[in-house]
């Protein structure tokens, strides 16, 4: 069972389909039923009531933006005491300041204390409503522990994008802590409403998080199996008793995999996700591990389901080996039935196609040339240039091959 956190708007590709009770934790966070656990998922149904600006320059790759974290004696213990747990502090975004955000530590699998190079959530309304950073409410800053890149995120994410899939964009922040430097950070975007708008058109849908949306708190796995069914973290939406996640499940357990599934799932899209995850090498994200990942039900608009990537920060190695057959039940139902496996057929030249025009070697090029600078200048990294050099030359070379051989894996 592996719990590290390897490898969201909307392209229009021409591959068919629609485009379209937490357990315990932060009482601040409204109108979404459940708890809060281990690393919770992202509050994403509150809203800053502002609406978005010129917060998606956070996301552009033209400079590496500077967030400096300030906390007090007592947040400081509090953290270390319980990391999981927002505390009280002020943050400094590229000079801009601002007062009482909620700050706490993140992570799983890459997860480092305030001794190391801790992961943050910033969340700028967390005790000063509708306080937000020109329309962002939070921030996620991630420590990219498991990328010798440091690019991972940013090309793996663009990929998803490319391909047709709702996935984040990334940034990259110098971040310091009462003036003490961590280090360089991806700086991922943070699933909320206006994100839901972005990527689907509407936020009158069901966004969960799947996996092990407790995790460490509870080792209750999610995924679309009879006993794992209500173990969905519904992030933002409407509480319905996990229904359309249960309507999943039967679909896969009819004798009509395909016809079933097609009211309710866009199995176009979700085998351009399956590919596209065999592309990145997510070897531990739905497909192929059941870990990783959110589902969008898309109620406002086609009523269907679509699989949005997360944690891509593991990708582009071979720990996964072949990734032609997936392991989790959505997948492999569907690679086993006859019907439902010809959407692979359907779409694997589309995305491939499109993953490939996507000018990813010229994105990491680009982005390395913005951080490498900053690599050696980080005192809590383990890389340095010349190790990440190297690995920049080895992910050229599955960039250049890799859909040689997934198109091998799926034909």
């Amino acid at each position: 069972m592996s719990f590290l956190l390897a490898c969201v708007g909307m392209v229009d590709l021409e591959i068919g389909g629609d485009t379209p009770s937490r357990r315990g934790g932060d009482s601040a966070t409204e109108d979404i039923p459940g708890t809060d656990t281990g690393d919770p998922p992202e509050d994403t149904a509150e809203d800053t009531g502002d609406e978005p600006d010129d917060y998606d320059g956070l996301y552009e790759l033209d400079r590496v933006h500077t967030i400096q974290i300030e906390l007090s004696e007592d947040a400081m213990r509090l953290l270390r005491r319980d990391p999981k747990e927002y505390v009280e502090g002020s943050v400094v975004v590229d000079g801009e300041r601002y007062e009482q955000v909620g700050i706490r530590l993140k992570g799983s699998g890459s997860f480092q204390d305030l001794n190391g190079k801790s992961a943050f959530k910033v969340d700028f309304n967390r005790y000063i409503p509708e306080q937000s950073y020109h329309g962002k409410g939070k921030i996620t800053l991630n420590n990219m522990l498991h990328d010798e890149t440091q690019v991972h995120e940013v090309v793996a994410y663009a990929a998803f994008r490319a391909a047709g899939h709702a996935a984040a964009r990334v940034g990259y922040a110098w971040v310091s802590v009462n003036d003490e430097v961590y280090g360089l950070y991806s700086n991922v975007e943070t699933p909320d409403r206006d994100y839901l708008d972005l990527n689907f058109g509407n936020r009158d849908g069901n966004l969960y998080e799947g996996g092990y949306p407790y995790y460490p708190d509870s080792y209750d796995h999610a995924d679309f199996s009879t006993r794992e069914t209500r173990n969905f973290e519904l992030e933002s939406g409407t509480e319905m008793d996990w229904a359309d996640v249960q309507a999943v499940t039967d679909a896969l357990l009819s004798d009509d995999v395909d016809g079933n599934l097609a009211p309710i799932v866009d199995m176009d899209r979700y085998a351009a996700f399956q590919i596209t995850e065999a592309w990145t090498g997510q070897w531990d994200g739905y497909a192929f591990a059941s870990n990783n990942y959110r589902v969008y039900f898309d109620h406002g608009q086609t009523g269907r389901m679509y699989m949005v990537p997360t944690g891509l920060d593991y990708c582009f190695t071979s720990y996964g080996g072949n990734l032609g057959t997936a392991r989790s039940p959505l997948g492999q139902k569907c690679q086993r039935d006859a019907a439902c496996n010809e959407h692979f057929a359907n779409v694997l030249e589309p995305t491939l196609d499109a993953i490939d025009a996507a000018e990813l070697e010229e994105l990491m090029d680009s982005t390395y040339a913005l951080i490498v600078d900053y690599i050696d200048d980080d005192p809590r990294n383990y890389v340095t240039s010349r190790s990440t050099a190297q690995a920049i030359e080895t992910m050229r070379t599955w960039i250049r091959g890799r859909s040689s051989e997934v198109r091998g894996w799926y034909r």
